[in-house]
């Protein structure tokens, strides 16, 4: 029999460890990773056990719901107005208004490109023209909302460029032309891919130049790249391919994941689970033993979830976990998730772990695919005023900005208003937001070194003060002021943003 040295390895300091002794510690750790026994009578779950890991379900599960509903909705829910198949870019042709209510806190300044990509049969190609003039980007996430690639004008400016975007465990040949930087490996077979490209007036003449541009961006597989020739295909001219993943019944009925209840939550956990191409986090001893738990509740890899199996003290149960859950986000939102200044609540990533799943699922429930990368821009949520009362649009409210001292940025911001669910308020100039842009071709008001933005529901009477009218619902309302290309007082909070102030 051949013998078997025991190597040793050295690290810095002259500390030498064996094998078996690295060994043993591995033991160790895998056995840590491994779930608690279910020590139950026959397996069963208490309603308190129920309630506790229905929490845990909202918490981790929250803003892989909400991406799996967005993905649904755009490739494969054939009756949505946004329906566009699977790796094929769907545009908005014109800025998003209030109605319909499509996603929470949009901006307005931007056309927006919603992409979903399945990675896991072949590789998909990203192609864009030179864009010197304006602001653009296509930011990537995966199925845990993780911003994994960036790419645009403050990162490639200005173009022209491409990426063979390939999957964690595709092998195959690739195409000739590409170097190593345009090829780039997501960490999941599936995708999304948000674009946006800022329109810099409100003219018909700036929104056809933007359309242009968006005919000339392409996105899709690689086979159908090779066989256009490898060419330029704009969007309308690429084949629909509808998506293939778990659905059940009703679910094209649900048009607000962040609403479900109870079972109902459950069963868009187990199409998360269920989805091959939503792909897991490896090696995160944490989720698995919550997936482990969640059988307990019948959620299950490659089973689809029965409701009625489940008692009706447990369904009671699972319900409170969730509304648990949900009033657990929202008191993090309370106490302030961001860093504050003047009743605003800066945000950026720079703290942000995925791994916090209370702060994963509050920005999934309250803002989809958020935090943006403060690489790419930062914002500012406005909830109260300078005197931390919240906003209502029974009152008149102020914000005035030094225009020796406005945000510092590199491409452009942004004061959009939403009602209290997130959505743009509906009103009779279809104003959403009011913009740098704005400032710059004279659009806005200014006067003795100051812009002040008047923030009320009734139309002011003064012409000046009615071109900085941002319009304000009836009820609350909330700001999530953007920063494209953020300078440091931004990203760190110390610029002195100024506060709401009301005036009645």
């Amino acid at each position: 029999m051949k013998k078997t040295k025991i190597k040793t390895l050295k690290k810095a300091g002259g500390i030498t460890l064996h094998v078996g002794a690295m060994l043993f510690v591995v033991t160790i750790l895998f056995a840590a990773c491994n779930p608690a026994p279910d020590n139950t009578k026959e397996g069963k779950v208490t309603p308190e056990e129920a309630k506790s890991i229905a929490r845990e379900v909202f918490l981790w599960g929250m803003h892989p719901v909400g991406i799996y509903h967005l993905r649904y909705n755009y490739a494969q829910n054939e009756k949505s107005a946004r329906y566009g198949g699977i790796n094929r870019v769907s545009w908005e042709r014109t800025p998003m208004k209030a109605l319909p209510r499509v996603a929470t806190t949009p901006n307005f300044t931007t056309l927006y490109g919603n992409t979903m990509l399945d990675l896991s049969k072949e590789p998909v190609v990203i192609t864009v023209p030179e864009i010197s003039d304006r602001y653009w980007s296509i930011q990537l996430h995966d199925n845990y909302a993780r911003w994994w690639l960036k790419i645009g004008s403050q990162f490639n400016a200005p173009g022209p460029l491409r990426r063979l975007l390939i999957g964690p465990n595709w092998s195959g040949e690739l195409p000739d032309g590409f170097v190593g930087a345009d090829i780039v490996q997501s960490p999941s077979d599936f995708s999304g891919a948000l674009a946006r490209i800022a329109l810099t007036d409100d003219t018909e003449e700036e929104l056809k130049i933007v359309n242009g541009i968006q005919d000339r961006i392409t996105i899709m597989s690689l086979s159908q790249w090779m066989t256009a020739g490898q060419k330029e295909v704009k969007a309308d001219d690429v084949p629909i391919t509808k998506g293939d993943y778990p659905t059940y019944p009703g679910m094209d009925t649900i048009t607000e994941p962040a609403k479900l209840k109870g079972v109902d939550f459950l069963r868009w956990i187990s199409l998360v689970i269920n989805d091959p191409t939503f792909t897991k986090q490896p090696d995160n001893c944490r989720e698995d033993n919550a997936l482990s738990s969640f059988e307990r509740l019948g959620l299950k890899a490659g089973e689809s979830f029965d409701p009625t199996q489940l008692t009706p003290k447990i369904v009671a149960a699972v319900e409170k976990g969730i509304e648990d859950g949900k009033k657990e986000v929202l008191s993090l939102m309370a106490e302030g998730f961001g860093i504050p200044r003047n009743g605003w609540d800066f945000s950026n990533d720079l703290g942000y772990k995925d791994s916090d799943w209370r702060q994963r699922s509050l920005w999934g429930f309250i803002a989809l695919l958020g935090p943006i990368p403060s690489q790419s821009h930062t914002g500012a949520f406005g909830t109260k005023d300078s005197e931390g009362r919240p906003l209502s649009g029974e009152h008149n409210y102020t914000i005035t900005f030094d225009l020796n001292n406005m945000p510092p940025v590199t491409e452009f911001w942004e004061m959009p208003l939403y009602d209290n669910a997130g959505y743009f308020v509906d009103n009779p100039i279809d104003r959403y937001a009011l913009n740098s842009y704005m400032l710059e071709r004279g659009k806005l008001y200014t006067e003795n070194g100051k812009l002040v933005i008047y923030v009320q529901q009734e139309e002011p009477t003064d012409p000046n003060k009615k071109k900085n009218w941002l319009p304000a619902p009836k009820e609350g309302f909330q700001f999530a002021a953007r920063f494209y290309g953020p300078y440091t007082p931004l990203i760190d909070g110390s610029y002195n943003m100024p506060g709401v102030v009301r005036v009645d």
